[in-house]
Parts: structure tokens; C-alpha cells; sequence
């Protein structure tokens, strides 16, 4: 991955600082390549958790910012000692009552709502929390890309920035709302890239009309890819697709490739099935299949899973023939925060919202459901969660999410801390 800039601020809890904060978030994120008005979304996150911390902080006690540029956004970590940060209060089902309290939790209400991502870490007895705000980027024009008779032979590219907004543009229109969202945008394909966390590989003829191409994020242990895209009849070329994405993955550490939504192109010998999710459309019901292919030997993990979720998970582990040291986690009484909080992603295009645990409470049941709740009222039809099985005290949601009408359906090698099981609410298609 390429070197991302940073800057760091470390500075004491004390209000009469607060514009050096956010004068220091707000300027690295203009360097970074955002926009006055998402950077000042970024400074008013950071200003809403320092402000909050300030007020309730011992003497001597400090907060310490991180500003990260990764190409297509712009990323603030907060670390800061205790865990003080209201958690509920980033749930986009919060709302402000008239107590007091809450009045205290409004700041964050607001912060939460203007930033794109955001997640909330703890490490010892200090607590992290960090906001992601990604660049806007113009849609690709309307017009489609004409098709074209292929000349030559077709051959390998893999960064250049023209190549990769034609790729954009072919891939929507070819593949509709099939297509990843961020496709949309082909500027923001080029920074994704050139940020180092994505990759591309595109096969093109002599007049570099491309034919197809895939598209991958790259983490730790795995690569979660999309396609393959494939635009002309050539025969094998899918195939051919695929043999140029997994050679980018030779001898690099990398234990598995992962295709979530494998288009009917993708050649099913080269890989083992995951699963399928259901999926409610416009036109119609379909299934979007998960596809895997193991690239290195994979020495195992340990895994936290509720009893309710443990016959599923070592049936898929089984069927997989991937090594886990399964550990069953339960609540006995020992004492949680109050609340949760829960990310959403959004696909509005394909009507589809993930969940995500940003902080498990003892009120995550009641959360879970006015999240669907409030996602149904906006005519979301598609909602699905991700639980992260690396991380123990994530474990214990298995009993709310059955209770909220999740229900398990594949399992992710390495997409999170560990391997990341992927729920469908019942009435997204059971």
C-alpha cells in the first residue's frame, strides 16, 4: 500500500484549545484534497468529541488527533483516555429529547450525521473514534460508451487514469445497478487507486477499448474483489479476467480473494461458494452469490460466536475445510454499557442498507429493531448486517440479531479483525 500523509496534534482537554483542533483538522484535510465544505465537516466531528471530553476531563488529561489522507477522503482519529463518548447518540435513529442529557448529546447527533464513516475503538482504558469524510466527485456523463470491434489482441493495463474512467463508465452502463456504487463516479475510481488501497486490472485491444476488467480492495489477509466485468462476446475472456487478477496476488502475502456479488461472467471452477444473499428489486427477486478462492495456506484463527450462531458457523467452516478455533461467547450477568450504537451503509440505487456494530449495549435488541424499523419507513427492502467474529465482545449480539429477524447466511474469511459472518434480515427474501 503507498505511504498515506498524516499529520498528528497532541494537545491537552482544555476548551480555550479547541481552535487549534479544529484549525489543524481543517487544513489537513484541504491538503489532503477535500473541499472547504467537507473539510469543515470533519473540524465540526472533531470539534463536538473535544468539546464533549473537555468538559468532562481530569486535569493533566489529553487528547491526541490523527489526520489521514487516503486519496478519495479524509480520515480523523480521536484517542483520549476513559470512555466517555455517548454512544448512542450516533446511531442515525437518535433523536434530542428535553432532558438534559441528551441536550449534552446533541453535538454528536449532528457530528455523526455530517461525516461519511465513522467508528469508535478501545485499547486498554483509553477509547479511539474516528470520522471518514470522502470527497465529492461528478457522476459519469449520461451518454453510454459506443461498443467497438475489437482490434488485436487484447492486453493487461492496470492504473492509467483515462483507462480507469472508461472502465467506470463501462461497467455502469453495462451492469446497471448490478454495479458497485462508487462506479458511478470515474474520477473517484482514479483516486481510489492511486490511493493504494484499491486495485484495477483491465484488459484492452489495440485502440485501448476495453473488453473487461476487475476491481479490488486490498486488506491484511484478504482481497475483496468486483466483477469480473466482461463487455464483448471474445470467447474465454472472463476467464482471462480473472488469470490477470489473481497473478497481481502472487507472492504477496495475501491468503484469500473474495468476489461478494460475483457477476455471471465470473468462471464458478476457479472458485467455492460462499453463499447467496437475496436481493428485492424493481424488476424482480434475485440472488447475489459470494464466491472464494483460497491464494496461500491459511493457518487458522481464533473465532467468537454466540451458542445461537454456532451450529451455522461450524457448518460453513466444515464445508470450507478452513482451520478455526471456535470460541462460544455468552453474557452471564457481567455488567455493559447501556447502549449501542450501529453503522449503515447505504446502496440507495440498489435499495440496500448494511449494518455494522460501531458499540454493543445491553439495548442492542431494542436498537437493532427501530433500525430496521426506520429503514423500512425510508422503503429499504435489502437490509443486511456484518459481524466481525474476530472481536469477542461483537459476539454477543448473535441472540439480538436473531430476535430482530436477522438470519445468517455466509461467512467472510478475513474481511475484518477476523473472519466477518453476513446476516439478511427475513424480510429482505427468506
Amino acid at each position: 500500500m503507498k505511504h498515506a500523509p498524516v499529520t498528528e496534534l497532541t494537545v491537552p482537554l482544555q476548551v480555550e484549545l479547541l481552535p487549534v483542533v479544529t484549525g489543524c483538522v481543517e487544513q489537513s484535510a484541504q491538503a489532503f484534497g477535500l473541499q472547504r465544505s467537507e473539510s469543515l465537516a470533519l473540524a465540526l466531528a472533531t470539534e463536538e468529541v473535544f468539546s464533549y471530553l473537555a468538559a468532562k476531563a481530569a486535569v493533566g488529561q489529553s487528547l491526541r488527533v490523527t489526520c489521514r489522507g487516503g486519496g478519495y477522503y479524509a480520515e480523523v482519529v480521536c484517542r483520549f483516555p476513559g470512555r466517555a463518548l455517548p454512544v448512542r447518540a450516533l446511531n442515525i435513529t437518535a433523536a434530542v429529547a428535553d432532558d438534559e442529557a441528551s441536550l449534552e448529546e446533541m453535538g454528536f447527533l449532528l457530528a455523526a450525521r455530517t461525516v461519511d464513516r465513522l467508528a469508535i475503538a478501545t485499547e486498554g482504558d483509553s477509547m479511539s473514534v474516528s470520522f471518514v469524510k470522502e470527497k465529492a466527485y461528478p457522476p459519469a456523463p449520461a451518454e453510454v460508451p459506443p461498443p467497438f470491434a475489437v482490434k488485436g489482441a487484447f492486453r493487461e493495463y492496470g492504473d492509467e487514469p483515462e483507462l480507469l474512467k472508461q472502465f467506470a463508465r463501462r461497467v455502469t452502463a453495462a451492469y446497471g445497478r448490478q454495479a458497485p456504487p462508487f462506479f458511478r463516479f470515474p474520477g473517484k475510481i482514479v483516486d481510489m487507486v492511486a490511493g493504494g488501497e484499491y486495485g484495477a486490472v483491465m484488459l484492452a485491444d489495440d485502440n485501448r477499448n476495453i473488453g473487461g476488467g476487475m476491481f479490488w480492495r486490498k486488506d491484511a489477509k484478504m482481497a475483496e474483489a468486483y466483477g469480473p466485468y466482461v463487455f464483448v462476446g471474445a470467447s474465454g475472456l472472463a476467464r482471462d479476467v480473472v488469470d490477470a487478477c489473481l497473478r497481481r496476488f502472487a507472492r504477496t502475502g495475501t491468503l484469500c480473494l473474495v468476489i461478494p456479488a460475483a457477476t455471471a461472467e465470473a468462471p464458478r471452477d476457479y472458485f467455492e461458494p460462499l453463499g447467496r444473499l437475496p436481493l428485492t428489486a424493481a424488476d424482480g427477486r434475485r440472488e447475489e452469490e459470494a464466491l472464494y478462492r483460497q491464494l496461500e495456506e491459511d493457518n487458522g484463527s481464533l473465532i467468537y460466536v454466540h451458542p445461537a450462531l454456532a451450529t451455522f458457523v461450524r457448518d460453513a467452516y466444515d464445508r470450507l475445510c478452513l482451520p478455526r478455533q471456535i470460541e462460544e461467547v455468552a453474557s452471564f450477568g457481567e455488567a455493559r454499557s447501556p447502549y449501542s450504537a450501529f453503522a449503515v451503509s447505504m446502496d440507495r440505487p440498489a435499495n440496500k442498507a448494511v449494518l455494522s456494530p460501531i458499540w454493543v449495549g445491553e439495548d442492542a435488541a431494542a436498537s437493532l429493531a427501530e433500525h430496521v424499523r426506520s429503514l423500512e419507513r425510508e422503503g429499504v427492502v435489502n437490509i443486511f448486517f456484518k459481524l466481525d467474529a474476530g472481536v469477542a465482545g461483537k459476539a454477543l449480539l448473535g441472540p439480538a440479531l436473531l430476535a430482530a429477524g436477522f438470519r445468517p447466511r455466509l461467512i467472510i474469511p478475513w474481511e475484518g479483525r477476523g473472519d466477518v459472518i453476513v446476516f439478511a434480515h427475513q424480510e429482505g427474501g427468506e
